[in-house]
Order: structure tokens, then C-alpha cells, then sequence
């Protein structure tokens, strides 16, 4: 377990950043009052709307993003303010409606993205995509169409931002634990370029402190996108997205240490070619490799390779401006290696089992779609579609593919209601890339299934309100594993075959005046799996959360942000820890696993706040944000973790207890961009 002395390094990383960077308040100066037009965000919670043949709309802007109190201005973050959304204050990684984090598909620019994120040994804390890179994102809760596939709960949609192709430009960030360039301009009259590179700086921070725990965390990542217009009717655009992590804790502690090492690589390119205004092709060819490299403990080591290539095509149609028909094929060679070899305490009793997996394979998969948006009359629209599955290294005897049907409806009684509803069957397929080797497999079997069932409505009484609803029935079954946190998961036990999700989401928001908003967001929910033959909560399981937030522009360039958080505690299974006189005379400690999710975690509540100001001048332009996180202190806890109290001349076992690992406490920030 390495988190057990997190909470102080983190919180002297924060602290020791904010008063560094609160000096630099003193030089803004006056600012332009011209208002900026940044793009949307769109968040949809079920994607099917009667205004483009496909789904409600709740959106918010780039720049209300970027008011938000959020760890790192994190895009993937600026998700979790949303009903029905589960997540943590140590992780950019977030469940929907009784799912597991890794049923979340991450496409960017219109490519899937493996495991986008950053401190993966601490619950993957940042993801690999800065905001300021970003044109639109949409967030989608289930109930969405055959286009998006490979994920059985939902989809982070991103779309990054065209290049600057009228002048060389340049943006400077600095902010709670990372430091960004952005570099971007034109090529020729026909095309651009950008490149943006972050380097995260906790490491440096702590380097400066005097702490107990030896933490040396380091990351950075490098992001480039060139367009160019070949004809007007033909488009090249090339992506490039480079990860890299590197952490090192408690090294010479021989039985709790970690040495990690991640690289992950993505490059793609995409070439549209567009008939007439209504018609268009996108063809992409595209590889990538990622590699993990841990060792922990004495001896337990968790090592994985893997390296792909691919090609996929789409084709979008808008037929008569009722029908749009879109469909796609997708072709992918991998090759993994996994060498894993880990002693994993037996759920309930005192006792190591070694796990172990040695896996070397590569293979062919493909997958197809076909969707038709159909506008059959001016208050009534259709969405019917499927999509199929086939993989070729699956394990002999099983069935190699799978099909699954999606059909979604909207209807228009009145202008200012609209009633949706969605059924679909959604695979998720277990990937040379996703092989479970956690839970001793090392082939790969049928993937895992989701059947959602959605109704829903949407009422806008005037232009500047809105209110949705929408309640939800999530079956899964085929399951083969969950996700285990590096660092922040003290116990595993035996995977789940099948459960299910079942709740009411409700969203609200207000634009009182051009200088006031409010929204107010509550989720009702109950997950529940079969593990072992018998029926307990799911790990996020959360039966009601709130929150309230408001948004204010007392200023022409200043605005004021609060949020107001809560939930209730998610599953934890009840641990206990004796001490036992050995032979020798020393102690050591019993650890005991209770009943797996009988008991729950406390609350959380947080109030956050944060300021923005934009300060325009005439050849650059500067931006700051200061920032609480829980204003008032109030200590959250994200779990329960065996703990060993020692002498600390002897280094022998005095006492045995369990730890309460609390989540942030008050985190006060600063961050500053430069652009010119």
C-alpha cells in the first residue's frame, strides 16, 4: 500500500505552489472588456435530440470550463460536476451509472485512445490532454448510437481545435503541478501546425521539502496536429500524443516499495474528402505502442508491452435533410507481451497467492457499423443502427464475434418538451491490450456485455432554463475483471460475472441574467454484481449525490465560481488487524478481510470556489485563476488501509491498526497563462 502517507506530501505540494505563485497577482493590469467567443463543450448524458436527429444537448462552454475549480484545468475533470458521473479527488478517471472506470471509451479527434493518463500509480491523477487544446467535448451516459463502439458505459468525446494558419503564436501556462507550451501557426496558405509539450513538476517540488515519505513522481507529454488542404475538397491531418511517467516510492523499504515506468504513444493520420456539402469520407491509418514497467515489493513485478497498427473508414451521408446515414469499418493488428508476477492476499483469510501470467500473442480484430438518423416528421425522430465485433486471437471454442443492435427515438409534443427514449446492447471486447492477468487469465474470451434501457425527457419553459431527466436500467454481463488502481487499491477479490444499474439523473441550469448562472445536478443510483456467487454492491455503487454550483461576472472580465459537492459513500469491505506473537518474540500482524462490501464509506461534502480574471494588452494577453478546494476543511476519506506502527530505533512491530487515507484537504492555488 504506498498511499498511506499521501495526504501531507500532497498538501505541501499545493501550499508551498500557492504562496510561490501569489506574488505574481501584482502585475495584472487593466484589461480590454471585449468578450471572447471560445467553443462549446457539450455534455450529454443520453445522445439522442430531435434537433439533429440525435441527442439533448446540456452544454457548457470552454471558457465556463475553465472557470471551474478543477485540479489542473483538467478537461477529462470538467466531466465530473455532472449527475451520474463517479469519481475521486486523486483521479482524472470517472464511472457512469454503476460502471467500471475502464468501460469509459476516450476517443480523441476521432481516435480511441489506450489508457490516457498520467500517475497511474495513484489512480491516474492527470489525463494526457490539456485543456487548451480543445475545440468541443461531449460526454455521453448511455443509450448512444452504433459510431461509438469498443465501451460499454460511455464515451469522452474530444475534439481538438483547428491550428492558428494566419501567425506564428505562442501559449505559457503554469498551474497546481505542471508547467505547458504551445506553440502554432501557419505552414503555407493551405495548412497549420501545432505542438504542445507539459512537463509535470512535482518531483522538483518535492525535492525542496523535508517530508518522511521518499516520493519522486515525474511525467510529461508531448502533443502535435498539422492540417493542410490539399484540394477543396480533400483534407490531410496528421495527430501525434506522447506519454511518459516515471515513480519511484519508498525504494528502500524492501517489502513496500514501487519503481514504475510508463510510455504511451499514439500517431494518426486522417484524410477527408468531402462530395458536395452533404456527403463526406474520413479514412484514417494509425499505430501506437504502450509499455508499463513496475516492480513492487520484494519481487512483484507487473511488465507489459504492446504495439498496434490499423486502418478504419467512415462514411457520413445526409440524404433529402431528413435521412443521415453513417457507417464505418475498422481493421487492427496487436501484439502483446505480459509478464506478471504478483502475490495477491486471498480475500478473508491471512494468505498470499501467487498470480501469475506469461502472455505472448498477436492478432487481427475487426469491427463494423451502421447507423441511419432518420427525421420522419417534424416532431418525431429515429435513430436505428448496430454494430459488429470480430476478433481472431480469442480462445479456441469460443464464439469469435458479436452483434449488437442500438435504436433510440425522440418525440416533440410541444416546443419546449422533448421525450426520448433508447435501447441497445453494447460489447465490450477484452483486447490483447486488456487482458485481466490481475485475475490469472491469459487468453482472451467473449466480451463482456451491456444492455441499456433509457427514458428521459427534456423541458425548456424559456430560452435561458432548462431541466432534464432520465432514468436508466444497465444490465452487464460476461465480466471479466475490474480495474485495479495502482497505490490506492489495498485489497482484490474475485471478479464480478454479472450485475446491474438501475437510477433517475436530474439536471438543471439557469442563465438568470448575462452575469449570473446556476446549475443544480442530483443522481440516484443503485449497482449491484454477482461475484462469487453471491450478490453484493459494486465498487461505485453511489445511492445519491448533489451538486449545486453558480457562476458570476462581477466584472466585465471577472467571474466567481462556487460548488457545492456531495455524496454518499460508496462500497468498502471492513478490515481488521491484530497483532500476533510469533516464535521468535516479535510481533507481527494478522490482516483480515470482513465481509466483501458490507459496509460504506463516510459522506463527502466540498465547497469550492474560484476566481478568474483576463487581462488582454495589445500584442498578448494574460490569464490567471485563483482557487479552494474544500473551503472548509472538511475531511473526506478515500479508504481504509492495513497499517504497521514500528519503534523507530528497532524498526520492530509495536502496534497493528487500520488507517483512515484522507482525500484533499483545503488546497489553495494559483495558475497564470501567458498567450502572444
Amino acid at each position: 500500500m504506498f498511499s498511506s502517507n499521501f495526504r501531507r506530501p500532497v498538501y505541501l505540494i499545493f501550499s508551498t505552489l500557492f504562496f510561490g505563485l501569489t506574488s505574481l497577482v501584482a502585475i495584472f493590469a487593466e484589461e480590454s472588456a471585449t468578450p471572447i467567443e471560445l467553443e462549446k463543450i457539450v455534455v450529454t448524458p443520453g445522445r439522442f435530440t430531435i434537433y439533429e436527429g440525435a441527442s439533448a444537448r446540456i452544454s457548457l462552454s470552454k471558457q465556463e470550463i475553465e472557470r471551474f475549480p478543477l485540479i489542473d484545468n483538467d478537461v477529462m475533470r470538467a466531466g465530473h460536476v455532472f449527475p451520474g458521473v463517479i469519481s475521486s479527488d486523486y483521479s482524472a478517471r470517472f464511472s457512469v451509472r454503476g460502471g467500471e472506470k475502464n468501460d469509459i471509451s476516450v476517443r480523441l479527434d476521432g481516435m480511441e485512445l489506450y489508457n490516457p493518463y498520467h500517475l497511474q500509480d495513484f489512480g491516474g491523477a492527470v489525463s494526457l490532454i490539456g485543456l487548451e487544446l480543445i475545440q468541443d467535448t461531449q460526454l455521453l451516459m448511455g443509450g448512444f448510437p452504433a459510431a461509438y463502439g469498443e465501451k460499454m458505459s460511455g464515451v469522452f468525446d474530444i475534439k481538438t481545435r483547428s491550428p492558428n494558419t494566419e501567425q506564428l503564436t505562442a501559449n505559457f501556462g503554469i498551474d497546481l503541478i505542471n508547467a505547458t507550451a504551445t506553440l502554432e501557426g501557419p505552414l503555407t496558405e493551405k495548412g497549420g501546425w501545432l505542438l504542445s509539450a507539459r512537463r509535470g513538476y512535482i518531483d522538483l517540488i518535492l525535492a525542496l521539502m523535508e517530508i518522511d515519505e521518499n516520493y519522486n513522481p515525474q511525467y510529461a507529454d508531448v502533443y502535435g496536429k498539422f492540417t493542410y488542404q490539399v484540394t477543396p475538397e480533400d483534407t490531410l491531418t496528421f495527430n501525434g500524443l506522447y506519454g511518459w511517467d516515471k515513480n519511484r516510492i519508498r525504494v528502500d523499504d524492501v517489502d513496500n516499495n514501487l519503481d514504475s515506468q510508463y510510455d504511451n504513444s499514439t500517431a494518426w493520420a486522417k484524410w477527408r474528402h468531402t462530395f458536395g456539402n452533404s456527403h463526406w469520407t474520413d479514412f484514417f491509418v494509425f499505430a501506437g505502442t504502450s509499455s508499463q514497467d513496475r516492480m513492487t515489493g520484494k519481487a512483484d513485478l507487473d511488465n507489459r508491452d504492446f504495439r498496434f497498427f490499423g486502418s478504419k473508414a467512415e462514411f457520413t451521408s445526409n440524404v433529402f435533410d431528413k435521412h443521415t446515414f453513417h457507417g464505418g469499418i475498422r481493421w487492427q493488428w496487436s501484439t502483446a507481451q505480459y509478464r506478471y508476477d504478483v502475490q495477491e492476499r486471498q480475500a478473508g483469510v491471512n494468505v498470499y497467492n501467487p498470480i501469475l501470467a506469461d502472455v505472448d500473442d498477436s492478432g487481427n480484430e475487426f469491427n463494423a457499423f451502421v447507423q441511419d438518423e432518420w427525421q420522419l416528421h417534424s416532431k418525431f425522430a429515429l435513430n436505428v443502427g448496430g454494430r459488429y465485433v470480430h476478433q481472431m486471437y480469442r480462445e479456441e471454442g469460443i464464439q469469435r464475434y458479436e452483434i449488437g443492435p442500438r435504436i433510440a427515438l425522440a418525440i416533440k409534443p410541444t416546443d419546449n418538451l422533448v421525450l426520448r427514449s433508447a435501447w441497445g446492447i453494447y460489447h465490450q471486447p477484452v483486447s490483447l491490450m486488456g487482458i485481466p492477468v490481475e485475475d490469472g487469465i491469459e487468453t482472451v474470451g467473449r466480451a463482456e456485455k451491456a444492455v441499456h434501457y433509457i427514458v428521459g425527457a427534456e423541458y425548456t419553459p424559456a430560452d435561458n432554463f432548462l431541466v432534464r431527466v432520465e432514468g436508466y436500467y444497465n444490465t452487464f454481463d460476461n465480466l471479466v475483471g475490474r480495474l485495479r488502481e495502482f497505490g490506492r487499491q489495498n485489497q482484490v477479490f474475485a471478479p464480478p460475472q454479472s450485475g446491474d444499474a438501475r437510477g433517475l439523473d436530474v439536471f438543471m441550469t439557469h442563465a438568470v441574467s448575462n452575469r449570473l448562472t446556476w446549475t443544480l445536478g442530483y443522481a440516484y443510483g443503485i449497482a449491484k454484481e454477482i461475484a462469487g456467487g453471491t450478490e453484493i454492491f459494486r465498487q461505485h455503487d453511489r445511492r445519491h449525490s448533489f451538486a449545486i454550483s453558480s457562476n458570476y461576472r462581477f466584472a466585465p472580465t471577472w467571474h466567481l465560481y462556487l460548488s457545492w459537492r456531495f455524496y454518499t459513500g460508496e462500497p468498502r469491505t471492513p478490515l481488521e488487524s491484530n497483532k500476533v506473537l510469533l516464535d521468535d518474540g516479535r510481533f507481527a500482524c494478522d490482516r483480515q478481510f470482513g465481509e466483501v462490501h458490507s459496509a460504506r464509506m463516510p459522506a463527502y461534502h466540498s465547497l469550492d470556489f474560484r476566481i478568474t480574471k483576463r487581462s488582454s494588452y495589445r500584442r498578448w494577453e494574460l490569464s490567471w485563476y485563483f482557487q479552494i478546494l474544500n473551503l472548509y476543511n472538511h475531511r473526506n476519506l478515500d479508504q481504509y488501509a492495513f497499517s504497521e506502527v514500528r519503534d523507530e530505533k528497532t524498526e520492530v512491530i509495536t502496534d497493528c491498526v487500520i488507517e483512515e487515507e484522507p482525500l484533499f484537504p483545503i488546497v489553495p492555488t494559483l495558475g497564470v497563462t501567458v498567450n502572444f
